[in-house]
């Protein structure tokens, strides 16, 4: 027995079949059911019958017009007449014109005995040349022939890798709106475990169980500053979250701010591994602080002291990466006409501040070398540029649109870590939020397999504008197995949820443990939901 998708109303979603009908009765019927049965054997079909009765054309429909790969157009002699006659207001002739400008596949299916006019000029110019588009007759109760001629005639096809894309919530075990509700109350009733539980379900977009994820950061900032205020062991995970927030400018109504992310890592790194890592990137970097040499160094031998190894690592590379460059610059010094590399050799001297003592990065003159390289196309030079720009220090000022202008060089010359920055910046809207161009350059970034963009991937593909929640989980499958904490959190959340995949309780749970063993401490409280209902005997673990 083939198992039928319910059809949910449609989003702006990009979807692989584009079913067009006139709601006329017959053209209504048959097009429900041709969705309903390519959705069962597994196709992508955007439908919504409600989209025909609109007061104008809808973008959203254009946009899944322009998204699809086939157009299948149900005719019913009612139908060709409404065209012939090119009335004023006629939304299927508009999808038809759109159709036609961005090249869709287009497939006829004349239902109900419609025939296509004998002459092109019976049709109105801009429609003429449908009757020469090869059109598929169904009877009412298409018969299996002319069905499967219209299956072989698509290019959409039945491989089974789109199989999870629109699935959301299949875990009838995890009842979101139900537990949503419940956290509610007891959030407002001054439940600090609540309010962070509460709040992380804002963040991560599962707050509803009715088709598509729900990201709420004003609701989200709300409960972790709440939390944060508490006298709780909570405090320090609520202040890590709003440190990131703050660091990534994704905290409602206020600029980004890497000042405030630092105040937030400053309060958890006494009592957070995951906030001290974080302090000792932004003091290496000067991000959020003033550069300090002596200060990252003493914070570097005060962790290796305490046996921590990483900072130790951090402490070996630091002197490596310092070493004698005097010499390096005096060559330099004597070359009159600097090549583009040369430029950014000197500009990275002065980025790195190692032609001071103690070393003091020079901002300005590395933006002067480095953006004179890259103004040549220079890659690596584009790409450091561009960073300076996006996450400035000293008195270099903050500049988004320069920052994506010479990440945009580097990232079209391939450079994995600048196709992750700009996708990134396109995903946050720091100068224009574009989620598909944010998806294009992520998805450049993990073919060339950078884990981190894959990371991201799997949160942006839970979006309802890219929502395809197949993709999510696949990237979030390949930064969990390279060992990235929230990659491993959000694949956990995709087999718990049952969403883009089967739901797996047991692997969900192995992926939580691992989460929260590298720091998202919000896995643990996933985890305690799994446990329950193993003891509620509703799962075997």
């Amino acid at each position: 027995m083939v198992h039928y998708t319910k059809i949910r109303e449609a989003q702006d979603l990009s979807k692989d079949i584009f079913i067009s009908y006139r709601n006329d009765g017959c053209s209504n019927q048959f097009a429900h059911r041709l969705a309903s049965d390519l959705t069962g054997l597994g196709y992508s079909v955007y439908f919504n019958p409600n989209e025909q009765h609109s007061d104008c054309f809808p973008d959203r429909l254009k946009n899944a017009v322009k998204e699809c790969k086939d157009f299948i157009l149900v005719l019913s002699p009612n139908s060709i007449q409404r065209l012939c006659r090119n009335d004023d207001v006629d939304w299927v002739r508009e999808e038809i014109l759109t159709a036609k400008a961005n090249g869709r596949h287009i497939i006829p299916v004349l239902v109900d005995g419609a025939t296509m006019p004998s002459r092109p000029e019976d049709m109105p110019e801009n429609l003429s040349f449908l009757p020469y588009v090869d059109a598929i007759k169904l009877p009412d109760e298409y018969m299996d022939s002319p069905f499967t001629a219209l299956l072989v005639g698509l290019y959409s096809k039945q491989d089974g890798k789109d199989r999870y894309k629109d699935a959301f919530n299949s875990n009838p075990d995890y009842p979101v709106n139900d537990v949503f509700a419940r956290l509610t109350e007891k959030a407002g009733a001054g439940d600090v475990e609540a309010m962070y539980e509460l709040a992380m379900m804002h963040y991560y977009g599962v707050t509803s169980a009715e088709g598509q994820s729900s990201f709420d950061y004003e609701q989200a900032v709300y409960w972790l500053r709440r939390v944060s205020e508490a006298d709780h062991p909570l405090c320090h995970e609520a202040e890590n979250i709003l440190a990131r927030m703050y660091y990534n400018g994704t905290v409602p109504a206020e600029p980004q701010s890497y000042e405030k992310a630092m105040e937030y890592i400053e309060r958890a790194a006494p009592y957070s591994e995951y906030a001290k890592g974080q302090k000792a990137y932004h003091l290496r970097e000067g991000i959020g602080c003033e550069f300090d040499f002596q200060r990252y160094l003493d914070f570097l031998k005060e962790g290796m002291e305490n046996g921590d190894n990483m900072r130790a690592i951090g402490l070996a590379n630091f002197y490596i990466k310092y070493g004698k460059y005097d010499e390096a610059m005096a060559v330099y010094d004597s070359i009159e006409n600097l090549t583009p590399d040369m430029n950014y050799q000197i500009g990275m001297l002065y980025r790195n501040g190692v032609l001071t003592d103690p070393p003091k990065p020079d901002f300005m003159q590395a933006a002067y070398y480095l953006r004179s390289a890259a103004d040549d196309n220079h890659i690596m030079a584009a790409y450091e540029y561009g960073m300076l720009c996006f996450r400035p220090t000293g008195r270099f000022r903050k500049d988004f649109r320069s920052a994506q202008k010479y990440l945009q060089i580097a990232a079209d010359g391939g450079l994995a870590n600048a196709q992750y920055v700009l996708g990134f910046m396109y995903k946050s809207g720091h100068v224009t939020r574009d989620l598909p161009k944010a998806v294009e350059y992520l998805e450049k970034a993990r073919a060339q397999g950078h884990s981190f963009s894959a990371m991201e991937l799997a949160s942006l593909y839970q979006q309802p504008e890219v929502q395809n929640y197949q993709r999510a989980y696949e990237c979030a499958t390949m930064a969990a197995d390279h060992g990235i904490a929230e990659g491993e959190f959000l694949l956990a959340q995709l087999l718990f949820l049952g969403r883009g995949c089967e739901p797996d309780i047991n692997k969900a749970y192995v992926l939580y443990s691992r989460a929260y063993d590298h720091g998202i401490h919000y896995a643990s409280v996933m985890k305690s939901h799994i446990d329950r209902l193993k003891r509620e005997g509703r799962v075997q673990l």
